[in-house]
C-alpha cells in the first residue's frame, strides 16, 4: 500500500488558514501530521479545505497542540494522548497518536512537539521512543524536534526509528524559518515495516509565508500482513 504523509508546523494559523492549506493542499496527502495547530475553529477549516477529517490534543494543551489529519478511506479508530515530563513552568507537550484503519490496513499516526530546552527534549525524545515501542503495526511519526538533525533527541529517535528524509546522498532540504530555511527541524520517522518512497520539501511563496515552518512530504510503503 502506499500512502502520501505530510508534517507541518502551522504556527497556530498566524498567516491564516487559507495560506497553510494553500501551502499543503497541492500535494494531495493522504495524512497531515500537524503541530501548534491553533484554535480548534481554524484546525476544522483547514481540514475542512484540505477535505480531511481532523483529530487532535486540544482538551489537554494550550498553545503546543498536536493534531493528525486524514482523507477516506481512512477511517479513525482508537486515538491516544500522551504528555511529556515537563521541566519547571515550560508549557505542556505531549503527542496525539491517531490509528487509522481502511480494508485490511491499519496504520499509526503519531504528531509530537519537542520541548525548548536541550535536556528537556531528551528526556521528549525517550518518553516518545517508549510509547511508539508499544505499537504493534505500521507506524509514521511526524515531529517539530526543535533542532536539527545531529541533536540528541534526533540521533535517539533515528536510532530506534528510520528518518524518511535522507537521500542517497545523506543531504536533506531545510525547513526552518519557512522564508530562509538555515536547518532542518522538522521530521518524519517510519518505522521498520514502512519503505520511503520519495520525500521531499515545498518552495515557493505560498509555502514561505504560510508559516514558520515548512512542511516535510513523503511517499510511503506501507507492508502489510
Amino acid at each position: 500500500m502506499r500512502i502520501r504523509v505530510a508534517t507541518f508546523n502551522v504556527q497556530s494559523f498566524r498567516a491564516g488558514v487559507d495560506g497553510a492549506a494553500l501551502a499543503i493542499g497541492p500535494e494531495q496527502p493522504d495524512v497531515v501530521l500537524v503541530q501548534e495547530c491553533g484554535p480548534r475553529r481554524k484546525l476544522r477549516r483547514f481540514a475542512a479545505a484540505l477535505e480531511m477529517e481532523a483529530e487532535s490534543t486540544h482538551r489537554r494543551f494550550g498553545r503546543v497542540r498536536n493534531a493528525v489529519l486524514y482523507r477516506s478511506p481512512w477511517r479513525r479508530g482508537a486515538v491516544e494522548v500522551g504528555t511529556f515530563t515537563r521541566e519547571g513552568r515550560t508549557r505542556p507537550r505531549g503527542f496525539i497518536v491517531v490509528h487509522l484503519r481502511r480494508t485490511g490496513e491499519r496504520l499509526a499516526a503519531i504528531s509530537a512537539h519537542l520541548g525548548l530546552s536541550p535536556r528537556e527534549r531528551e528526556q521528549h525524545a525517550r518518553e516518545l521512543t517508549d510509547a511508539v515501542a508499544g505499537i504493534e503495526g505500521p507506524v509514521v511519526l511526524g515531529i517539530d524536534l526543535n533542532e536539527g538533525s545531529e541533536s540528541s533527541a534526533a540521533r535517539w529517535i533515528g536510532e530506534r526509528l528510520f528518518d524518511a528524509y535522507l537521500r542517497p546522498d545523506g543531504r536533506a532540504d531545510l525547513t526552518f524559518p519557512a522564508r530562509l530555511p538555515t536547518v532542518r527541524i522538522d521530521f518524519l520517522f517510519v518505522s521498520e515495516d514502512v519503505r520511503p518512497l520519495r520525500s521531499w520539501v515545498p518552495s515557493g511563496p505560498a509555502v514561505a509565508l504560510a508559516s514558520d515552518h515548512r512542511p516535510v512530504l513523503a511517499d510511503l510503503e506501507v507492508r502489510t500482513r
